[in-house]
């Protein structure tokens, strides 16, 4: 099939330039001309050939082809029309530029094309059954890392990492709370006492008084 699919026929040049010619005439004149539009704008100059395009015998061709001929141009042993090399070079150019516009828009669909499924690729994946596992495990084990996390020890006393909500933590075996400077004024103030005991059962009077010189002290 040929790349171009219809041949620009004027059709008033067309009639008044065959005026001459007979209905056999402007039939074989029709079928070179389309034969020489499909074949890229010439055909060769052979008799046997061009009696054939013609649909006609060979000697009747020879009988009519020198009126027929008179309408082309030789060039070396072709013969082409100069008003169908003009259209046809026409024809051409529109094609490529049809061809080009069609290559763009193709570049531009296939690039929206390419987003738009790598878009639905990234959405599917996150909302597919395996990513909600992943997640809802990933989810899992952020809480059971949190609530299985020793708390921080603070005056004393177990600070959970969590919220109030997840309760105290579990000490661990072995565990004994870290003295406070509490405890250590309950010592001093104990061996104080001890010692005031002392001197009081020894009949000193001014036992008793040593805690109270120490205002800055008291048990927890």
């Amino acid at each position: 099939m040929s790349e171009r699919p219809f041949m620009q026929l004027y059709v008033s040049d067309f009639v008044g330039d065959t005026l001459q010619l007979s209905t056999e005439q402007i039939g074989a004149y029709m079928l070179l001309l389309m034969a020489m539009w499909n074949a890229g704008g010439s055909l060769p100059e052979d008799d046997a050939r061009l009696a054939r395009v013609a649909r006609l015998p060979l000697k009747r061709w020879r009988a009519i082809s020198a009126e027929l001929l008179a309408f082309f141009e030789r060039e070396g042993d072709e013969i082409g029309h100069k008003r169908l090399t003009k259209e046809l070079c026409k024809a051409r150019l529109k094609c490529e530029a049809r061809a080009a516009a069609g290559a763009r828009g193709g570049a531009a669909t296939a690039l929206k094309t390419k987003a738009r499924v790598q878009a639905n690729a990234d959405v599917l994946t996150r909302h597919s059954p395996e990513s909600r596992n992943q997640m809802e495990k990933a989810s899992a084990f952020s809480a059971r890392e949190g609530r299985e996390r020793p708390g921080i020890s603070i005056g004393g006393r177990e600070a959970a990492s969590g919220s109030q909500g997840q309760g105290r933590l579990k000490k661990p075996p072995g565990w004994t709370r870290p003295k406070t400077h509490g405890d250590a004024a309950n010592a001093i103030i104990e061996e104080i006492r001890g010692y005031d005991h002392g001197r009081t059962a020894a009949g000193n009077e001014g036992a008793g008084g040593n805690v109270l010189l120490l205002p800055a002290i008291r048990p927890d």
